[in-house]
């Protein structure tokens, strides 16, 4: 005969059991049930296009912009050239900063190969504590490494 504590010991068991299962399966319906079947989120479809015909990169200037102390609040504004070496077309699927404070502007047609485009990246101090600050942009294309990297670095003080 089973003690009555290890009855409920057992019973709990198959409780959380029950519970995880349970979430599980409304968590994969929700999921699942927010698109059409087969249909693939278009930044998916964007980044298959993108990384199946690969090129090469070159940057014309540095990866790296040093700017000079500037008072928080200042906008930093700095443009990356880069050129296509390659043989392919150059797609550029997205590119972000490492905050909401880093924008970059980047071109959305694709670049033909031995042509040059411009990243324009603006960095705005504001509430950005004094100190060095670096902030970086990853561009997500269609080169080897799929993931480039660019950087501002300077050093913020507090207007008096």
């Amino acid at each position: 005969m089973v003690k009555p504590q290890l009855k409920k010991i057992i019973f709990a068991a198959i409780m959380k059991k029950t519970l995880v299962i349970a979430l599980t399966l409304v968590l994969a319906l929700g999921i699942f049930s927010c698109r059409k079947k087969g249909e693939v989120p278009a930044e998916m479809r964007l980044d298959t296009e993108v990384f199946k015909d690969t090129t090469q990169i070159e940057f014309v200037d540095p990866v790296r912009f040093v700017f000079d102390t500037i008072n928080q609040g200042d906008k930093v504004e700095h443009d990356f050239r880069i050129k296509n070496t390659g043989k392919n077309n150059m797609v550029i699927a997205r590119a972000f900063g490492s905050c909401g404070c880093t924008v970059p502007e980047y071109p959305k047609d694709p670049i033909k190969p031995g042509e040059t485009a411009t990243i324009h990246v603006t960095f705005n101090s504001a509430g950005k504590p004094a100190g060095p600050i670096e902030k970086n942009v990853t561009i997500v294309c269609n080169t080897s490494k799929r993931n480039e990297m660019l950087y501002l670095n300077g050093f913020i003080v507090i207007k008096n």
